[in-house]
């Protein structure tokens, strides 16, 4: 043996040389023993004779008895057929009962639709195959979303099988211009991978360059969602996420009812939406079934909380470290009496915390979902109780980590969240450092950083940048949707409004 893996690419060239028969089918699939291969003889008659190729536990073998195998036997018009391409024509218009029909000419197309779960009946007299897509592989049925909470909403969530996916979004979606476009990649998973958009709608060059970027996607595998992210975004340093991650597919065909373009991934239940921008991550479906008063405080406490929980540990720091006159007298003394006895400066406490606690949620997330929650509780009361009584952090810190972590729990993306936290750690180094002069400066860094990211040409920061202040109805407020007549300005889509032909 050389060592080395064989190369598709070279696999897929020596398939095309070869000719189409069943010989050379078994030849590149012999080594499976789920593959099951058949010699039949069409209405019994030997002279024309048929081989059945298809993979053992994919397939619907209930309907490849009642809608293949049937009917070759047992149709007379097939017993007149005088040669195997008469025999091809007529299952080509319709003697076998079937929808799904294809006619496959060439070697690596008619392995690719077994693989794929179709059903072969091949002719090797006339080197030609017809496929018939059967599948019948057992699918986790569409449930409510695990990942995303749904208070006022469609309780249904994308699954593993992409066909199921596009399904729902043609359910929720009927339009005549919605646009399914797919695309394999991976070397050796052939992944299916889903581009959808409204055509006349949506902006043609965002498709367009995210195709191109698709097109150049060089990996062995897309097995997680991240493969298909990290192409596709254009600042791949930048923590914060750049495209929309979603299970429900009400969400995902909002946004691409607003303009934007989504990604379904073969076997993920997670679906991509792009561009991500900044005000697009801070709004949640339930924003938009709610009354718009109630649903625009909530848009507002969540904005004013992903301050909190970046700017309130650094904050701390700087005024209890730095700045303790600008606190009152009363506040100062309480503080410092909290902090009788502990032999660490408040900088080590506060970070202490914040790796404490990210220590508790990533314990969390590992463990299975009832033993995640009594660590989260343990660690919480018992662990932190423990802490202020050894003096080893203040009560006040406690209380300020407290209310930080709680204000992250807030934001409806789970990647946006991380970037906030990791940030967070900064704020608090710079705030160590020169107190607020250095959470200013921290602050005028990832404003800078924020302004300079781009999403296949729009604005990260959009909709408080790139439209010149307008198109506001829907940012840190929600207005009524009688109000809500335009889409946002800075995806340029072809049809501005949102009531009206598209």
């Amino acid at each position: 043996m050389s060592g080395r893996d064989s190369d598709p690419k070279s696999d897929k060239q020596s398939g095309t040389q070869q000719e189409l028969t069943s010989a050379n089918v078994e030849g590149l699939l012999e080594l499976n023993s789920d593959i099951i291969f058949r010699k039949l003889h069409i209405n019994g008659r030997k002279d024309i004779p048929v081989t059945m190729a298809f993979i053992d536990g994919v397939v619907d073998t209930k309907a490849v008895d009642d809608d293949i195998l049937k009917p070759l036997i047992q149709e007379d018009i097939l017993s007149q057929c005088g040669s195997t391409s008469e025999v091809i024509d007529r299952i080509e218009h319709g003697v076998v009962y079937h929808a799904s029909a294809k006619i496959r000419r060439t070697l690596p197309e008619c392995v690719d639709d077994i693989i794929e779960g179709s059903v072969a009946l091949i002719f090797d007299d006339d080197k030609t195959a017809v496929t018939f897509d059967i599948r019948g592989f057992h699918e986790r049925s569409i449930s409510e979303p695990t990942g995303e909470n749904v208070i006022k909403g469609a309780k249904d969530s994308f699954v593993e099988n992409l066909r199921t996916n596009t399904a729902l979004v043609r359910m929720k979606v009927k339009n005549a211009r919605l646009v399914i476009e797919e695309k394999r990649i991976g070397k050796q998973t052939a992944t299916k991978i889903a581009v959808v958009y409204i055509k006349s709608l949506t902006n043609a060059p965002i498709v367009e360059e995210l195709k191109k970027r698709l097109d150049r996607v060089d990996t062995e595998a897309v097995l997680t969602t991240g493969v298909i992210e990290e192409a596709i975004i254009d600042r791949k340093t930048s923590p914060f996420p750049q495209v929309i991650t979603t299970e429900r597919p009400d969400k995902f065909c909002s946004t691409i009812v607003e303009g934007r373009v989504g990604i379904i991934i073969d076997g993920m239940p997670v679906s991509i939406v792009v561009p991500g921008t900044f005000g697009a991550l801070l709004q949640a479906p339930e924003d938009y079934s709610q009354n718009f008063i109630v649903s625009s405080i909530i848009r507002f406490m969540r904005y004013a909380l992903m301050l909190v929980t970046l700017f309130l540990p650094g904050f701390y720091i700087s005024v209890s470290s730095f700045h303790i006159e600008m606190i009152p007298t009363d506040l100062a003394l309480a503080i410092t009496a909290s902090k009788e006895g502990v032999p660490f400066l408040t900088f080590i406490e506060v970070i202490f915390m914040l790796l404490a606690f990210e220590v508790l949620v990533e314990a969390g997330l590992r463990l299975p979902k009832t033993i995640g929650q009594a660590v989260s509780v343990v660690g919480a009361v018992v662990v932190g109780q423990a802490a202020v009584d050894a003096r080893l952090v203040s009560p006040a810190v406690v209380v300020i980590i407290a209310i930080t972590a709680i204000s992250s729990f807030t934001m409806p993306n789970q990647d946006f969240s991380n970037a906030l936290r990791l940030w967070r750690f900064i704020f608090a180094i710079f705030s160590s450092i020169i107190g607020l002069y250095g959470l200013s400066i921290g602050a005028i860094i990832l404003l800078h950083h924020l302004s300079s990211i781009e999403v296949l040409g729009v604005p990260y920061l959009s909709p408080f940048v790139g439209g010149d202040g307008k198109n506001l109805q829907d940012a840190v407020f929600r207005f009524p949707f009688s109000m809500q007549k335009k889409r946002p300005m800075s995806l340029r889509t072809t049809n501005k409004r949102r009531r009206g032909s598209a």
